[in-house]
């Protein structure tokens, strides 16, 4: 139980550090709550998959398939970098047609095409293990639910606290000067991907 509880007191602290997934929050929930909200439940979709690709054992073959992992890490910044492309080239109005299902599916993607986040688990969750009795397999089903868990919580509440500042300090969301800053994140995280 010691070791759960300490898993949870560190999980928070990697979770609020200012990480990639973190930043994507905030960049994306400068335009509602909801953008905010479906980008947090995409991340976390992505840390369901990361988990049950660990739990299934498949780690081990990526994680002997550099190439693999090259790939991905080239492909989420050429992805982030088109989204700081298309920050600056759509119109606002035209982009926020279709936000439903981009939103979601851009933090499913930002989460599954960071490599770094399936090697953060491999590494991360042995060090967790709490049971001689107990499969790996299951532990580590466990202790993924409880990242999980606590990611979603944190990442919409900051989406909607930060979404409240903008409203309370009348922000407008639409603004250009937040264009290029949106954009420029964008270029931060991919960069720091390539890393």
């Amino acid at each position: 139980m010691d070791q759960i509880l300490l898993f949870l007191i560190s999980s928070l602290v990697i979770t609020l550090m200012p990480g990639p997934d973190i930043l994507f929050v905030l960049n994306q929930s400068l335009e509602n709550k909801k953008s905010g909200f479906l980008i947090s439940i995409g991340l976390c979709s992505g840390l369901v998959i990361h988990t049950l690709v660990l739990v299934f054992g498949l780690s081990v073959f990526i994680e002997n398939n550099e190439y693999l992992i090259n790939y991905l890490k080239y492909f989420g910044a050429i992805y982030l970098f088109y989204l700081a492309y298309s920050e600056l080239k759509n119109n606002r109005k035209t982009e926020l047609k279709d936000n439903n299902t981009n939103f979601y599916l851009r933090g499913l993607y930002m989460n599954l095409i960071n490599p770094k986040v399936l090697l953060f688990f491999i590494a991360y969750f042995p060090n967790f293990l709490f049971s001689e009795t107990i499969s790996i397999s299951l532990q580590f089903a466990i202790l993924g639910s409880i990242f999980i868990f606590q990611a979603l919580i944190i990442f919409i509440s900051v989406s909607f606290a930060l979404n409240n500042l903008f409203s309370y300090l009348k922000i407008d969301a639409n603004n250009y000067k937040l264009t290029y800053f949106k954009s420029f994140v964008f270029l931060v995280i991919g960069l720091s991907i390539l890393l």
